[in-house]
């Protein structure tokens, strides 16, 4: 049999096989175009479709070739049969990556391919699926025998919920880049659908020409272009995590996409300008603009043929404020400009630093103009006004320092024979040596660089110090020299001071916790040995005094466990990524329903809750926040606990809400101090811990939380995140 399969006697020259290996090799190139313009699960889904496609379509091409009747039906089963079962497996499998529900149907997924696979060896077992051969006018075509029904039904069942999962989201995404991606998937979709038609010759005596490589060619072309879109398009989603407003635009100067940050800055709602013309834009915006012609004018001149980046700033009246807009061009794979993306920036604060040290140095070339014979004949005077200044002050000529007041040696952590005569690059970030030097030059050259900007510098010991530094060309001993003021822009000293005694104790609470534990191992287990030993010798009030010594030091022994659990949540790095909440609270439902199975208990989780942030901090949140509803509904017959998320005034508000024992809100603000209890441990059990850790991890994440309850009407706890 495999003699006779490469036996080119076998075989016989048919024009109908000809479209199928062009199919065959186009959808295959494009899983592998996709595939390595980003690898992910959204192009390796992708692919495997592709794979099966075209092993389905070249499959059916040698079948067309083939003479011998005996050979086609092997043939089929092994190999043509194999791409057929795995086509709506991985339709369906590429949808759900797309649409970002794989964690939630990863399971679905795994009983598809299993489905595929029975039917796959059903075929090569039996002659059920297929069950003979006839000859047609465009070569050898298989008929189908009785298991085929239910594997269409389970082909078609696959395309339809593919379908209405795109119409589903289709429906729930508001206008924009990826609805439109959405909307072409689900076409590219409904046409993949008439590609069935080659089924239908499988059913003697119905004759169609199976004309179906045109809509699987078109389904492959229009998804590879939505995926490309999509992964354009998915830039929104990183805008939303972006602190600076970024607007992407078209070349017609209609806006495509915003962020948050822009409905921040702007104040207009993001439905108002979207599709909006520039232009219209400025008009929305009023009088609040400082200077709406020039604003229109960088907007025509940013909005050119030239693919130069153009930045400017812009002042708004009401309320007061300063952008710097950056407008970048985006070169299509042509080199042609395809769109453009305006980053704003809120610089009002810089300004305002800029304009401070911009007065303090004039201030100071003032003093030099009108001073400097006499600050020749007082030096020491002149040391003294400047080494008492809080600000880092440097002279440097030929690119090393002659001069640096008291501030600036301690800034930069260089003793005075250390720094004089220092080369300035010594102190600048590699990265932008470059940068920095060319500027200097330019200004010795009496050129007009940026005075006033930020940048990075390197201590002595290594360490980083972001600054923002002003300069200006003077006369220092007869000679041309550059003068540079410093402002340390890291966090205040009174901060780090703080943090410093913050850490201090945090260490200090460890370490006795820490050193607690161990006496208190021993007097319970001295207790627990008199307890055992020496029963028949002490009386029952004995007796009972040990057992409550037992008691008491085993609850210290948890209140210390509880001390030590609070001070590790400050001192723990935290690692920010992409979290599913609803997933971590499933899995926290189970547990606690695993732990009291006799209880019933609704819980109820809301879909597709994510946020960003620790896993191992937020989980202690949610563990905290659904173990309290777990232990105080446990008096409640029918007790409700919810889990989930609401939108109010462009924040994302998560909640966890239940309808048990509740507390009167006169008391809130005890709720979350260490040990603070609005229930007696015989009521209902506990430290006092658990809502001062989940306030610690909620603060580290930026973030609020607060509450709404009464007496025996359940509590709900409100929380944010950055």
């Amino acid at each position: 049999m495999i003699e006779k399969l490469f036996d080119n006697s076998s075989y016989y020259l048919n024009i109908y096989a000809f479209p199928m290996f062009v199919t065959a090799f186009l959808v295959v190139l494009f899983g592998f175009y996709v595939f390595f313009q980003e690898k992910n699960r959204t192009s390796e889904s992708f692919l495997i479709c592709t794979i099966s496609a075209g092993i389905w379509q070249a499959g059916v091409g040698v079948i067309y070739l083939m003479n011998n009747a005996a050979l086609i039906i092997p043939f089929y089963k092994v190999f043509t049969f194999f791409g057929v079962v795995n086509i709506a497996p991985s339709i369906y499998f590429f949808t759900v990556t797309f649409l970002g529900l794989f964690p939630s149907k990863k399971r679905i997924v795994a009983i598809n391919y299993a489905i595929a696979l029975i039917f796959y060896l059903a075929s090569l077992t039996t002659d059920k699926m297929v069950s003979g051969v006839r000859e047609l006018f465009w070569g050898h075509y298989l008929t189908f025998g009785i298991l085929s029904a239910p594997f269409l039904i389970f082909f078609c069942a696959l395309f339809i919920l593919s379908l209405y999962l795109y119409f589903k989201y289709l429906r729930e995404t508001e206008p924009g880049i990826k609805r439109d991606q959405i909307r072409l998937l689900l076409i590219s979709l409904a046409i993949a659908l008439v590609a069935a038609v080659d089924f239908l010759s499988c059913y003697p005596p119905i004759t169609v020409y199976p004309f179906g490589y045109l809509p699987v060619l078109c389904f492959i072309s229009l998804q590879t272009y939505a995926i490309n879109r999509y992964q354009k398009a998915s830039l929104s989603e990183i805008f939303r995590a972006m602190e600076d407003g970024i607007v992407v635009t078209g070349k017609n100067k209609r806006i495509l996409e915003i962020n948050a940050c822009v409905e921040r800055i702007l104040g207009v709602p993001r439905q108002a300008l979207l599709d909006k013309d520039l232009m219209d834009v400025i008009s929305i915006l009023g009088q609040r603009l400082e200077d709406p012609e020039g604003t229109k004018n960088f907007i025509e001149k940013s909005l050119g043929e030239s693919d130069q980046i153009i930045e400017d700033d812009i002042g708004f009246r009401e309320p007061v404020m300063q952008l710097n807009i950056k407008s970048s061009p985006i070169i299509g794979r042509f080199g042609t400009i395809s769109s453009y993306v305006m980053v704003l920036k809120d610089i009002t604060k810089r300004k305002e630093m800029e304009l401070e040290l911009k007065r303090y140095k004039e201030d100071l070339e003032s003093l030099v103009d009108v001073r400097t014979q006499e600050l020749r004949k007082s030096e020491e005077k002149y040391k003294a006004l400047v080494n008492h200044a809080q600000i880092g002050i440097g002279i440097h000529q030929n690119f090393r320092f002659v001069f640096a007041n008291e501030q600036l040696k301690i800034l930069l952590g260089f003793n005075e024979e250390e720094i004089t005569g220092l080369a300035i690059e010594k102190v600048l970030h590699p990265d932008e040596k470059k940068l920095i030097l060319k500027r200097a030059l330019e200004r010795y050259n009496g050129l007009n660089p940026v005075e006033t900007y930020d940048l990075r510098m390197i201590r002595k010991d290594g360490s980083i110090m972001p600054a923002l530094i002003s300069n200006a060309v003077i006369d220092y001993q007869g000679e041309k020299a550059t003068l540079i003021t410093i402002v340390d822009t890291t966090d205040s000293k009174l901060r780090k001071e703080l943090e410093l005694a913050n850490h201090e104790l945090e260490m200090f609470a460890y370490s006795v916790s820490h050193d607690l534990r161990a006496p208190l191992r021993s007097i319970d287990g001295f207790s627990q040995a008199l307890l055992e030993d020496y029963q028949t010798q002490l009386d029952e009030e004995g007796k009972d005094y040990l057992v409550r010594i037992r008691t008491a030091s085993q609850r210290m022994a948890e209140l210390i466990n509880s001390i030590l659990q609070l001070s590790r949540l400050s001192r723990c790095e935290m690692k920010r990524e992409e979290i599913d909440l609803s997933a971590l609270a499933r899995d926290i439902a189970a547990d606690l329903k695993a732990s009291r199975p006799e209880r019933k208990v609704e819980f109820i989780v809301g879909e597709r809750i994510t946020a960003i942030g620790d896993i191992i901090l937020l989980r202690t949140v949610l563990e905290n926040l659904l173990g309290n509803a777990w232990k105080f509904t446990q008096k409640i017959a029918e007790a409700r606990i919810e889990f989930g998320v609401i939108n109010k005034e462009h924040k994302v508000i998560y909640f966890v809400r239940d309808n048990g024992a509740g507390f009167d809100m006169k008391y809130e603000d005890r709720l979350f101090y260490p040990f603070h209890r609005l229930h007696s441990e015989s009521e209902f059990e506990g430290t006092g811990i658990g809502l001062a850790s989940v306030q610690r991890i909620i603060r580290r994440h930026g973030g609020n939380i607060w509450t709404e309850s009464a007496v025996d009407q359940g509590a709900t706890f409100y929380f944010t995140l950055e």
